[in-house]
């Protein structure tokens, strides 16, 4: 009866909401057990860690709950315990960087009109880091594989991945949740779609028997997304009763106000800040979504962040300050071999060239690139300081077109039948994904000896053009259910069945028909 009455009154003196109608604990069979001593544990004779009772917890998480269901069962105590008292620092940690992101987040979040909790989600998966990479390559705050970003129009290329932007990829997180949402009806599926995909999550209700609820389909989910939803709801614990677990950050890092510059040049982030006396790392910290500190000449009004503060003295002296910030590739003072020299006389732009900048499309390579612009592969290559072959959607490649001059135009000869076979020969090499290296070119003899045959052998006749396959190689993090979304043209069903398939199973660097 005392100890009835002395808890009754601390919960009131801590001013706690005690829920009559707080749920039962869900008993599931291989949970671990949940500590009962209400002790303080004393940690290196200095910090005092409080033990909370699973009914205090139970009640908190309760008056935490809006939208998404704050479940509380022995897993989810596990992993309370775990941020409150085994990874105390991991906790203080995202803390510290909160007030860095949260306002960001719910911003996107309101816009969007969804759970503002589901800003706790970004601590699950990257503790508020923007340059986070996980092992299987998920990138940024919000852990975004290649496939997903590229259905949500993230750019990735040499220099820039905007799964490291804040804003871009907490814009795309809402879109794909919110798709998530809307396939599965329930927040908890939803989250648990976002880890393991929606595939996933759909073989576990049908292996459930149909149950619709993620502690329902518990079982046979992955075995990272059974402990993904009861982490979420141990952070949202975590974080709002920090205090109460005698947890509390550092400092706090807070957001720097900051200003737009549009970039139409190539530019070193630490030689900007240097010039505007900043930190040395300042601008690059406001722009992670810059892979390697510079932009490249390239670039197209491209949005750079600068401190508020430093526009006043850039607007001073604009064009001597972003001069002096030009990234500048080094010159190498060895003297090139001379066949490097001659392929370079070659590749070079003539003065009346007139430099364009051309955006890589989904199924461009350089071959049909460079045949569209009237220039040579290594040309592309030379221009763009390309060492190999591959290209990503969205890339820009500087292309230098040539200025027609002002005489009266002629008009082309028509093919001959050994150029129509030896461009269909380039195609169906390129389409193959041969790629000849620097070293072979073929020799002026076997050039005569190949256009000998090539005139022997092609028919007098109009070459019939075959329709080609699309092919999609799978890449880490494919789905059936991303790769269909990614080709409108075709559903989960048709590409089973195009392809032969099975079951829903991919492996990286199998070939898909896709159209």
């Amino acid at each position: 009866m005392r100890i009835s009455t002395f808890l009754s009154g601390l919960v009131l003196s801590l001013g706690l909401c005690l829920s009559v109608h707080a749920r039962q604990a869900t008993v599931l069979p291989d949970a671990a057990a949940a500590p009962k001593d209400t002790t303080k544990v004393l940690v290196d004779s200095v910090e005092f860690i409080p033990v909370e009772t699973d009914e205090l917890i139970q009640d908190r998480l309760s008056c935490l709950e809006q939208e998404i269901p704050l479940e509380f069962n022995k897993h989810v105590r596990g992993l309370i315990d775990y941020f409150t008292i085994r990874n105390r620092n991991y906790t203080r940690r995202v803390l510290s960087r909160q007030p860095l992101y949260f306002p960001l987040f719910e911003k996107y979040l309101a816009k969007h009109n969804m759970p503002d909790e589901l800003k706790y989600l970004a601590v699950v998966e990257s503790a508020l880091l923007p340059k986070a990479v996980s092992s299987a390559k998920a990138v940024g705050l919000w852990q975004f594989m290649t496939p997903t970003a590229n259905d949500f129009k993230l750019v990735q290329n040499s220099y820039l991945d905007e799964r490291m932007d804040p804003e871009k990829s907490t814009e795309a997180a809402c879109k794909f949740l919110k798709q998530l949402y809307r396939m599965f009806g329930s927040w908890e599926m939803a989250l648990a779609a976002y880890n393991c995909g929606p595939g996933n999550v759909k073989k576990a209700i049908a292996r459930s028997g149909g149950k619709t609820t993620f502690w329902g389909i518990y079982p046979w989910l992955p075995r990272e997304t059974r402990s993904y939803v009861p982490s979420f709801t141990a952070i949202v614990y975590a974080m709002n009763h920090a205090p109460d677990h005698n947890i509390r950050p550092d400092s706090l890092q807070q957001p720097i106000l900051a200003d737009t510059l549009l970039i139409n040049q190539s530019l070193d982030l630490k030689l900007l800040a240097k010039q505007l006396n900043l930190p040395e790392n300042q601008i690059a910290d406001l722009n992670p979504a810059v892979k390697k500190q510079y932009l490249p000449e390239t670039v197209q009004n491209f949005p750079l962040r600068i401190p508020a503060f430093s526009r006043p003295l850039l607007e001073e002296n604009r064009l001597a300050i972003l001069d002096s910030a030009r990234h500048r590739v080094p010159v190498k003072m060895t003297m090139p071999a001379a066949s490097t020299m001659i392929a370079r006389a070659v590749t070079a732009p003539s003065d009346s060239a007139k430099k364009g900048v051309y955006v890589v499309q989904r199924g461009d390579n350089l071959t049909k690139i460079a045949q569209e612009h009237q220039v040579t592969v290594a040309q592309l290559k030379e221009w763009n300081s390309l060492k190999g072959n591959a290209l990503l959607a969205h890339q820009k490649l500087v292309v230098f077109k040539p200025v027609p001059a002002e005489a009266k135009e002629e008009k082309a000869p028509a093919p001959t039948a050994e150029a129509t076979l030896l461009a269909s020969a380039e195609e169906t090499a390129a389409a193959k994904g041969k790629v000849a290296g620097p070293n072979a070119e073929a020799t002026p003899k076997e050039n005569a000896a190949t256009a000998s045959v090539a005139v022997k052998r092609a028919p007098a006749r109009k070459a019939e053009v075959a329709t080609p396959q699309t092919i999609h190689h799978v890449q880490p993090g494919d789905t059936l259910w991303n790769i269909s979304k990614r080709y409108n043209n075709i559903s989960v069903e048709q590409l089973k069945k195009a392809n032969k398939l099975k079951g829903d199973e991919l492996k990286p660097g199998m070939k898909l028909i896709v159209g």
